[in-house]
């Protein structure tokens, strides 16, 4: 049983049934096998509680084994969170965390203690004024030099508490050109792209020309390289790559390659292509090279018991490997304050920073296929003008977001509603939509919807735009 730490009452019942914990005859008892850290107890606000993995020894007459070797962070960064996590009441640890042998004689920072200068490879308490504005220009500032010494943003990650915190470091990586995604975000399936649906159909024409039903990587290389290096045609022939390598040339059919793409693409959804941006809770089980933790609302609420806050911000130092930044507002933070002068610790002195590359109350959207209405353009008959539309339009284009007694329809610059949000989609309260633009053309089917809504398709496939919006004061 994993994570045991994060157990309710319910689950706690129901284990105890399953195990036979309360049977007198031991043969109608499993054994059970139980990993967890009363450390990373970070689930009490949905009913989790530390208290059932404190006595499962006294529930089971178990043999408690501790696991203190990190096998992933710097002894500076072991250190450090070793000080944050020793301060909470009742933990189960006797002894202390501490790196693995195989590195106990490596550099305390790691390679990074060489390649930087200013931190040399200890955690960095960075200095980021009083507001969420200032917190977001100090991190771009501090990312931007850390990316001149090797940082890469696609091994980066920024944890905040609360997600409003990442909106302006959001606004001022994307002015920036940073790439940065949210954690809420995902690519959307390769397939179903208008490129990789073109690929495919180039291949099916190739393979009735030829009469063949086999094709090579070397087949499908020379006519994606003459497909330009706009839109998705760049990620696409990144998957082809790979496919060639993969296959070392050998014939394959077409069924091959499409079950090939798309298992590509699922495993793609979830790679990380820039700064991810996320919270606490959804950094738990990750890890990442170079990790900020943002300042910001580090207390307990009142339902939580006064250490689980203290827990889920040593759950986001514990995410690094290779470097770690505590960003420091203006503002009561007893979790960073209580550190004092720790050895592993520099606390930079106040500096300025670059100017804001763009306006910093911008607000990013990349929408999700459930915040698209994705049957509408095929409620639409094959004669339309909104497919002619559709065809038209280019990844990049520009769109007019228009709200309606409906909710959003979005048009084309010839004023062709060409696609409509869901009604899931809640647009951010005070602000409106100064840009839209297509972020990409997805292929649809009418069997592909859920079961009441094909009744009311007229076409048996479609495209669906897929957009990004910016939002502004």
């Amino acid at each position: 049983m994993d994570e045991y730490q994060d157990i309710d009452a319910g689950q706690y019942k129901l284990i105890s049934a399953l195990a036979g914990r309360k049977r007198s005859d031991e043969d109608g008892r499993l054994n059970l096998f139980a990993v967890g850290d009363d450390d990373q107890n970070i689930y009490g606000f949905a009913g989790a509680s530390v208290e059932f993995i404190r006595r499962f020894a006294d529930d089971y007459q178990a043999r408690t084994q501790f696991l203190i070797e990190n096998y992933r962070s710097t002894r500076h960064i072991v250190d450090v969170a070793n000080a944050v996590i020793g301060a909470a009441a009742e933990r189960m640890k006797g002894e202390q965390i501490r790196v693995n042998a195989a590195r106990a004689k490596a550099m305390p920072g790691g390679d990074w203690q060489e390649l930087d200068l200013v931190g040399q490879g200890r955690v960095q308490i960075l200095p980021a004024g009083r507001d969420a504005t200032d917190q977001a220009l100090a991190v771009y500032t501090e990312l931007k030099r850390m990316m001149a010494l090797g940082l890469d943003p696609r091994t980066t990650a920024v944890i905040a508490r609360q997600w409003k915190f990442l909106d302006p470091l959001r606004a001022a990586l994307e002015a920036g050109g940073v790439p940065v995604v949210m954690a809420d975000e995902q690519a959307p399936p390769l397939w179903r792209l208008r490129e990789a649906q073109a690929l495919l159909g180039y291949l099916e024409d190739r393979q009735r020309a030829l009469g063949s039903r086999l094709i090579r990587s070397d087949d499908i290389q020379p006519w994606l390289a003459e497909q330009g290096g706009s839109g998705w045609w760049p990620m696409l022939a990144e998957a082809i790559g790979e496919f060639a390598e993969d296959t070392q040339g050998a014939e394959v059919s077409l069924s091959i390659l499409r079950d090939w793409l798309a298992e590509w693409g699922h495993a793609n959804r979830t790679k990380q292509h820039g700064v991810l941006l996320l919270t606490a809770h959804r950094a738990k089980g990750l890890e990442f090279d170079h990790v900020f933790v943002l300042d910001g609302e580090w207390r307990a609420g009142r339902t939580e018991d006064k250490d689980a806050v203290r827990r889920l911000y040593y759950v986001s130092m514990t995410r690094a490997r290779a470097t770690l930044t505590l960003v420091r507002m203006g503002l009561v933070n007893e979790i960073v304050d209580g550190l004092g002068d720790h050895p592993a610790l520099f606390r930079r002195p106040s500096a300025s920073w670059l100017p804001a590359p763009g306006p910093m109350s911008y607000r990013y959207f990349r929408l999700g296929l459930k915040d698209i209405d994705l049957g509408y353009a095929g409620r639409q008959t094959s004669g339309s003008a909104v497919h002619r539309a559709i065809t038209a339009l280019r990844v990049g284009d520009p769109l007019r977001y228009v709200a309606d007694d409906k909710g959003v329809r979005l048009e084309s610059r010839s004023g062709v509603t060409v696609g409509r949000l869901s009604r899931r989609f809640v647009p951010p309260a005070g602000l409106s939509c100064t840009e839209a633009r297509v972020r990409g053309l997805m292929f649809w089917r009418k069997c592909d919807s859920s079961p009441e809504y094909p009744a009311h398709c007229r076409l048996d496939a479609w495209e669906v735009v897929l957009p990004e919006l910016v939002f502004a004061p």
